[in-house]
């Protein structure tokens, strides 16, 4: 197998537009509904395919990684899921022996802010892996290692606007909302996903019947900022206020939302000017959705 070829991809963030929590499963993960929106905001993947170091182990993948940009937090070795998606598609092509690979991140999205960047970067190592050798794996196979990674990988693969369901990894694209900007709202402070779980399992004993899936994408199909507003809806919100009390105030003064868990949150349109005062505790940024992976 021939060691050239380079590829840069881009690993979008995304928000929750929804996000239903519908009970804890035998597995341990909860089931879910949920309606994921990927964004401009990204982090950008190189992969590079080059001949295999001598000093690599017979058999195994030889990946190196090299990241840049704003990566506090972000694993540096095997158990960064860039890393961990590349060995995996590595071993399903039966090429782990053959190839080296450098991974070169470049990182935008915060770490643990409910963005989920570890996820978008998994997919896109997927995508890109799956390229440079020729594209062994079909659709259904790397939906299959997606979901081996992670609850959200699998959706990076889609990207734009989809109805996720089981633990998440179930994923149908829908007719997105029409275009819209958000403001990106990111405090200092991580929140625990375990944490937020554990704290809305003690606060709902008996959560809601799942929501009507139908309804939802004819509300969500052409929505405005407005109407989008109205249609949230996030299980773990009042969680993430009780495990972190620092959110309280952010959400109770402004009509802001929380992604996922947290700790990021997010308003719809551009609104710096109201945010002015928190800019000494938070980093603002401004993102707009997008609907195709690119």
């Amino acid at each position: 197998m021939s060691a050239t070829g380079a590829l840069t991809l881009q690993a979008p963030a995304k928000i929750n537009l929804v996000l239903r929590v519908l009970g804890r499963r035998p597995d341990g993960f909860h089931e879910l509904v949920t309606v994921l929106q990927t964004l401009e905001l990204c982090d950008t993947l190189e992969l590079r395919l080059r001949a295999r170091r001598p000093e690599a182990a017979a058999g195994a993948p030889d990946i190196a990684l090299t990241l840049q940009g704003a990566a506090d937090g972000v694993p540096t070795g095997a158990d960064n899921l860039a890393v961990r998606a590349a060995a995996a598609l590595l071993r399903a092509a039966g090429a782990a022996g053959d190839v080296g690979l450098d991974l070169v991140l470049g990182k935008r999205i915060p770490s643990g802010g409910g963005l989920a960047g570890g996820s978008s970067d998994a997919a896109a190592a997927l995508r890109g892996c799956n390229q440079l050798l020729g594209r062994p794996l079909d659709e259904p196979a790397l939906a299959q290692l997606a979901a081996q990674l992670g609850s959200d990988v699998a959706f990076f693969l889609v990207g734009g606007t989809a109805l996720c369901t089981g633990r998440g990894e179930i994923v149908e694209p829908i007719a997105p909302p029409s275009p819209f900007e958000v403001t990106l709202l990111l405090p200092p402070f991580p929140t625990s996903t375990a944490a937020v779980y554990g704290a809305w399992a003690s606060a709902t004993p008996r959560p809601a019947p799942p929501p009507d899936t139908g309804a939802l994408r004819a509300a969500l199909a052409g929505a405005d900022v407005e109407a989008l507003q109205k249609i949230f809806t996030n299980d773990l919100q009042a969680a993430a206020r009780a495990v972190e009390p620092r959110l309280a105030p952010l959400l109770d003064t402004t009509r802001l939302n929380l992604s996922g868990s947290g700790s990021t949150l997010f308003g719809y349109g551009r609104r710096g000017d109201e945010f002015r005062s928190m800019r000494q505790a938070a980093l603002i940024c401004w993102s707009r959705s997008v609907h195709k992976n690119r």
